[in-house]
């Protein structure tokens, strides 16, 4: 090995470790992926009544200010089993929005569904979207609708560092209104107007909180950049020597 190559060496490790350094916020220091599970909830996830984003997950529909208890599924040993989950009101970010074990997730807003034409109240088949929720007739009786929302995960305060997940909450209808005070089978339509009479449709609802990927700082970059030279530099000393 020439005197170049065993001067290169130790340069060009020490700057592939400063390229691997993580330089996103701290993340929840959670196992099995940071996945969080919610299972069969009872709430009014469909309660789109009142005008506003108003979602009751502990049946109290007005005021929207309730907290109800939920169970965790999984295999995650950090959220424990049990914790508890707040309405949706109008005003966001929502401090503690949902607890679980020692990890806390803030509210910062509710996901707008995109490329879903608007839900009508003569809807009875296909996807649509509310503007909040996308509903899906799967059959002449039974319908999906679903909410996404944009969450931050921590432990401690978020001050230290977060990890931001993207929850999912789902419901499913089956059957017919007549339980909320509505008449007709469970279409798109039905449910709209059944909601536009001023009712409010309560179900289970389940939901799935994924982490999301960060985004490299531009620190990160500037260390790949100079990463990248480095072994370019070297390559081209070898070719010429």
């Amino acid at each position: 090995m020439n005197k170049f190559k065993k001067r290169s060496l130790p340069i060009a490790m020490a700057v592939m470790a400063l390229t691997s350094m993580n330089a996103f916020a701290t993340p929840i220091p959670l196992g099995g992926g940071g996945l969080l599970n919610l299972s069969n909830q009872s709430g009014a996830l469909v309660g789109i009544n009142t005008g506003s984003a108003c979602i009751a997950f502990s049946n109290i529909v007005s005021p929207c200010t309730g907290t109800t208890g939920d169970l965790v599924s999984g295999g995650d040993p950090l959220f424990g089993t049990t914790g508890t989950i707040k309405d949706i009101a109008t005003t966001f970010p929502i401090t503690a929005f949902e607890t679980a074990g020692p990890a806390t997730f803030d509210l910062i807003n509710i996901i707008a569904p995109s490329g879903f034409s608007a839900c009508t109240t003569s809807t009875n088949s296909g996807s649509c979207s509310t503007g909040t929720f996308v509903l899906t007739q799967n059959s002449a009786t039974q319908v999906s609708i679903s909410l996404s929302l944009n969450l931050l995960g921590y432990e401690g305060s978020s001050a230290t560092g977060s990890t931001s997940y993207i929850g999912v909450f789902t419901t499913q209808l089956s059957g017919n209104l007549s339980a909320f005070g509505c008449s007709g089978d469970d279409t798109i339509g039905n449910i709209l107007l059944c909601e536009g009479a001023g009712k409010t449709i309560s179900s289970t609802w389940s939901a799935t909180e994924s982490p999301v990927a960060g985004v490299p700082e531009p620190m990160t970059f500037s260390l790949m950049g100079v990463g990248l030279l480095g072994l370019g530099l070297i390559s081209r000393r070898r070719t010429k020597g």
